[in-house]
């Protein structure tokens, strides 16, 4: 991947001064390593750990409370009425539905701690962001790249072509009109 999106900023290195006659100045980041070094990354990772391992002690609780009750109802079930077999059962049947909504709710892809991640790393992220614009302001790049993702994470509004292609489109849909 990080191979690919070198290949593809040298060809757009090699072609640019010949599709323009400005130079255009290009610069990358590498966004795996600004995670790793920047010490509010750290902290986040820290606390977003130890809110994980509560959670997960948590959920083993409730795993034991489950292989408890299961032992129990192996063991007496031959003992038991068939009203108090039912409800042993049932208890046990509302207990792994209790435990799969506890996994889903706090571990799942909108859970807890997926929540409570981007809660704590949106302001690191946005100052990374601004980090980010400001030197690549500063040096006076056109474009910086993530080497990881190869997104563009800064560019030159005058570069922008988001309004002439709305307006091509507009264009486009009226004609068919």
């Amino acid at each position: 991947m990080r191979n690919n999106i070198k290949i593809f900023i040298v060809g757009l290195t090699l072609l640019l001064p010949k599709l323009a006659p400005a130079e255009v100045k290009i610069g990358y980041i590498d966004s795996n390593r600004i995670m790793t070094e920047f010490s509010d990354v750290s902290a986040v990772q820290v606390e977003l750990e130890k809110e994980q391992r509560r959670l997960e002690t948590d959920f083993n609780s409730m795993l034991g409370q489950l292989d408890s009750l299961k032992k129990d109802f192996d063991k007496q079930s031959l003992l038991m009425s068939e009203s108090r077999r039912d409800e042993a059962q049932q208890q046990i049947v509302s207990l792994e539905s209790n435990i799969q909504n506890f996994q889903l709710e706090k571990f799942g892809p909108n859970g807890e701690i997926y929540q409570k991640q981007s809660q704590l790393l949106a302001p690191i992220l946005k100052k990374i962001d601004d980090a980010i614009q400001v030197v690549g302001a500063e040096r006076g790049y056109d474009y910086v790249f993530d080497a990881v993702s190869g997104a563009i994470v800064y560019a030159l509004d005058s570069h922008d072509l988001t309004d002439e292609v709305l307006e091509q489109l507009q264009k486009g849909t009226q004609q068919n009109d």
